[in-house]
C-alpha cells in the first residue's frame, strides 16, 4: 500500500482504490492533498485498457455466449481492484501525465 509523502502513513487498501479512480485525495491522517504519480497512472490505464481491449477482440473472434463474456469481464474488474491498490505510487503534487 501506498505512504503519504507528507507524514508517511500508510493508506488502506479502501483508502488507495478511491484515491486510484480520482487521482486525489487528502491523506486520511495528515489532511495534506496527495496525487497519484504518473508512472502508476500510466499504469492503471495499461492495466485496465489492453485487457479490456484483448477480451473483446476475443468475444468477437470466438463468438463468446453472453455469460462467458460477462464473467471474464467481471473477473477482471474483481481482479484489477484487489491487485490496483498495491501498485499506486503517491506525490505531494500534481505532475503532468506526458
Amino acid at each position: 500500500m501506498p505512504s503519504c509523502q507528507n507524514c508517511n502513513h500508510q493508506w488502506s487498501w479502501s483508502d488507495t482504490v478511491i484515491i486510484g479512480f480520482k487521482n486525489n485525495k487528502n491523506c486520511p491522517n495528515c489532511g495534506e492533498r496527495q496525487y497519484v504519480a504518473p508512472s502508476s497512472q500510466k499504469g492503471i490505464s495499461l492495466f485496465t485498457f489492453i485487457p479490456l481491449i484483448l477480451i473483446v477482440f476475443l468475444n468477437s473472434f470466438y463468438d463468446l455466449n453472453n455469460i462467458a463474456f460477462i464473467s471474464f469481464i467481471t473477473l477482471f474488474v474483481l481482479g484489477m481492484l484487489i491487485y490496483m491498490p498495491f501498485t499506486i505510487k503517491l506525490s505531494n503534487e500534481k505532475k503532468p501525465l506526458w
